[in-house]
């Protein structure tokens, strides 16, 4: 699209395709209400109920109640069936089995429930929660029951030992294409940094990490982060305030509040978020190579203070129509100022070997700063179109992003071993600029029959355009002179327009999901200085999905799973550019990289709802990363193309060692074959390589309402095409405790306890070896305060939705 009326014109398609599709009639199914009592006099407030298969005790459908203890679930079809309930601090509840035909709502009686205590000495505690549970084809954090209440995302990411995080890149299971899911709305892959590093745990209620997404999903994700708020579940106005500070090398802190506000049909909520972080980054590294046939070590010291001051806000209003339809509108922004104090000094050191007499060094001074806002703004509508059947969502969103990066040199000198001035070098200032604007419409229906038969429809289009002007200044007489060989301007468009259809079908005790999308999508980048369009590419895609589900026993489960996937390049990636960062290393895009196509093939089992076990071989063709190649001294890093296929097999153990001692492991290995079929690197030797990683978490609940929290991750070194990743190893300890009648929440964490999370690795190009290993000042100790205040009221609000009674539905 070349203007903005053909982007209004796609998503009006969108929303014609939304009122065209409402004429569609389905069958109802039933609906089975009833409530859930704590004593004679008081509801159970969300506790939850859940259905079960009377053959299999498979899970069909599940409620959360509302805060009088009243549970409606809907679209249930006709069988035999448990009832089973579970609320903290509570037993467990099973019904007798009953028959249910499915034509007519059924009002069961009234379910009373029993407090559960363990005695600990002499000394009472209370059940708790598990944080983490593993599903078939996702991880679920509860985060509320967690320690994390005052931590960003990011940070609560780096104990999860099932994810993976590298800088600000993050993967799961090994696998990266993260989306970001918040709140049901899709958010563009350019705010997933925004998201994690502003939003703290004191706003989340749950996290889902789903592994094996389906075909509603864009094909170019391979793991989707389900991210639930905590919602306004009571009338009047509630809310919490929250501070942390840490200290490592440099402090950290932040402070923020969250307002939930419920009346009548109207539910808002604001988040207020700000933080000033000092990022201190140090880097040390090694190039071997030749030079006139002789050998040449460069070794590499840097360290980098980067200030970092963020204000976030988001809010949502949403209006309830009925307990049927509701309307709403959530935004968010996120403001990331840079000042000019933020520094950074390398020096690079030549020698004729490793760890030998250097003869000259080359020292960088600068400093950085910059201004970037990142904006999300949604408009969404839910719907249950016809009595307990058709289910409709529409979300429109619009994302703009403007962002400035500034770094200058303040000198760039070649000196002796004893400081004495050889050569002044170019002094340069580099100028990262682009403005990003993202149009997304998205349309889903869930379409159930009677039959256990449920279909699910969708359309989705994201027109994206980026404008980048990346410029370099060099310094001459004493004034900044544009330098026109490192200076672009580039145009990016990518339009992606998908459809997909999925079924589900229960058949005795196996569960067959299928689904197919259509992805057709075109990518341009065009040269306005050199007017040439290097990029003009048009993909026209089929995504299949399958996976079947089967009930091998009472308490054994199996899955299988295929789906096939893409991960197309970005901008950042495809336009053409060259970054002078200093005399020795140098970045450019590469317009003529390829996309990647992946087919993965999975069988997992559920043994007894706390053993997972999965085995999954995947090819990845044309995969792509950072590969230098050197020209003389100087290390030319471009996104290059390479092939891997794998081998894994994962684990994930929860345990209970006693009522108040809970845990669980995490185990993961892999075999990656890679080839690198560019000209330049076929005489490469690439090894295969052996992943592994092991992780461990342990829950204790102390008396005097303390609660203990151990974390321990380690990832063993492998090799991912020519790169040899280094070791690393995260260790968290964490006293999380309450005052003041629970209304204040304290958590005193210790992270990275053995200063042991580097990243970095060996890498071997055709004419040079390079070593790097950085540290991000992760030793740290942190004090995190939440307080929770508002008041709550008695008013029955079974009439007043809170958009989540249909939490489990397993055919979603």
């Amino acid at each position: 699209m070349k203007n903005l009326k053909g982007k209004i014109f796609y998503l009006g398609c969108i929303i014609a395709l939304f009122y065209a599709t409402s004429a569609f009639q389905v069958k109802a199914q039933g609906l089975i209400i009833g409530r859930v009592m704590e004593s004679e006099t008081t509801g159970a407030a969300f506790a939850t109920v859940s259905i079960l298969n009377v053959s299999d005790s498979v899970m069909v459908k599940g409620a959360i109640t509302d805060e009088e203890g009243n549970y409606a679930i809907r679209q249930v079809p006709g069988g035999n069936y448990l009832i089973a309930v579970s609320s903290v601090g509570f037993d467990k509840v099973f019904l007798d089995p009953i028959a249910y035909e499915g034509s007519h709502a059924l009002t069961l009686p009234v379910i009373r429930l029993q407090e559960a205590a363990l005695a600990l000495g002499e000394v009472v505690v209370s059940a708790q929660r598990p944080v983490m549970e593993r599903k078939s084809d996702r991880y679920v954090m509860d985060v509320t029951a967690s320690s994390f209440q005052a931590d960003n995302l990011m940070d609560i990411f780096r104990a999860l030992p099932f994810v993976q995080v590298q800088g600000d890149g993050i993967s799961v299971n090994g696998r990266a294409g993260i989306l970001i899911v918040l709140d049901n709305v899709q958010m563009p892959g350019a705010t997933m940094s925004a998201i994690l590093e502003n939003m703290t745990g004191d706003e989340v209620d749950n996290i889902e990490f789903i592994t094996n997404p389906s075909s509603q999903y864009p094909a170019d994700i391979n793991s989707v982060i389900k991210i639930t708020t905590k919602k306004s579940k009571n009338y009047g106005l509630t809310g919490s305030a929250r501070s942390a500070i840490s200290q490592g090398v440099r402090f950290r802190g932040n402070t923020g509040f969250s307002l939930l506000y419920r009346k009548n049909r109207w539910v808002a909520d604001l988040n207020v978020n700000y933080s000033s972080d000092d990022i201190y980054e140090t880097r040390e590294g090694e190039r071997f190579l030749q030079t006139n046939n002789a050998p040449v070590v460069i070794s590499e010291e840097r360290w980098a203070s980067t200030i970092v001051n963020t204000l976030t806000l988001r809010g949502k209003l949403e209006y309830l129509v009925n307990d049927r339809h509701k309307f709403g509108i959530q935004s968010s922004v996120a403001h990331r100022i840079i000042p000019e104090r933020s520094a950074q000094e390398e020096r690079m050191g030549y020698s004729g070997r490793s760890g030998g007499m250097v003869d000259s060094l080359l020292v960088t001074e600068a400093n950085r700063w910059g201004d970037n806002n990142v904006q999300n703004h949604s408009l969404y509508y839910a719907g249950t179109l016809d009595t307990l059947g058709k289910q409709v969502d529409l979300v429109l969103t619009y994302t703009p992003i403007r962002h400035l990066d500034v770094n200058q040199m303040q000198y760039q000198n070649l000196v002796s071993p004893e400081g004495t001035l050889l050569r002044r070098l170019p002094v340069v200032r580099n100028h990262g600029i682009r403005d990003v604007d993202i149009y997304v419409g998205q349309l889903d229906f869930a379409l159930p029959f009677n039959n256990n038969w449920i279909f699910n429809v969708g359309s989705k289009v994201t027109l994206s355009t980026n404008k980048t002007r990346p410029f370099q200044e060099e310094l001459q007489n004493g004034q900044f002179v544009i330098n026109e060989a490192f200076s672009f301007i580039n145009d990016f468009e990518e339009n992606i327009f998908a459809g997909y259809g999925m079924f589900s079908k229960k058949i005795g005790k196996t569960t067959v999901n299928g689904g197919l999308r259509l992805e057709h999508a075109t990518m341009l980048v065009e040269d306005r200085v050199n007017n040439t369009v290097p990029v003009n590419r048009v993909f026209t895609d089929l995504f299949p999905t399958l996976a079947f589900t089967r009930a091998m026993s009472e308490n054994v489960q199996l899955t299988l799973n295929y789906r096939e996937s893409i991960d197309r390049p970005g901008f950042s990636y495809l336009t053409p550019y060259r970054i002078y960062q200093n005399e020795l290393t140098i970045l450019e895009g590469n317009p003529a990289l390829r996309p990647q196509y992946n087919r993965s093939i999975t069988i997992n089992s559920v043994i007894k709802n706390n053993l997972f076990l999965e085995l999954e071989y995947k090819k990845e063709k044309d995969t792509f990363n950072h590969f230098p190649l050197m020209d003389g001294n100087t290390a030319i890093y471009t996104m290059r193309n390479f092939d891997v296929n794998y081998y894994s097999a994962s684990l994930n153990y929860s345990f209970e060692i006693t009522g108040w001692w809970s845990g669980s492991i995490f185990g993961m290995g892999a075999i990656y074959n890679s080839e690198m079929p560019q000209e330049e690197f076929r005489d490469l030797d690439i090894p295969q390589s052996i992943f592994h990683t092991i992780g461990i978490t342990n829950t204790m609940s102390l008396p005097a309402g303390l609660s203990l929290d151990l974390a321990y991750n380690y990832t063993g070194p492998y090799n991912y095409g020519l790169l040899e990743m280094i070791p690393t190893q995260f260790t968290r300890v964490a006293l999380k405790g309450s005052l003041f009648d629970k209304k204040l929440q304290y958590t005193l964490a210790a992270m990275d306890v053995f200063r042991t999370a580097f990243y970095g690795g060996n890498m071997n190009t055709v004419n040079a070896q390079l070593f790097l290993s950085q540290y991000a000042d992760a030793r740290r100790l942190q004090l995190g305060l939440v307080y929770q205040f508002g008041k709550k009221t008695v008013k029955n609000t079974q009439e007043q939705k809170l958009g989540n009674e249909d939490v489990i539905n397993r055919a979603r």
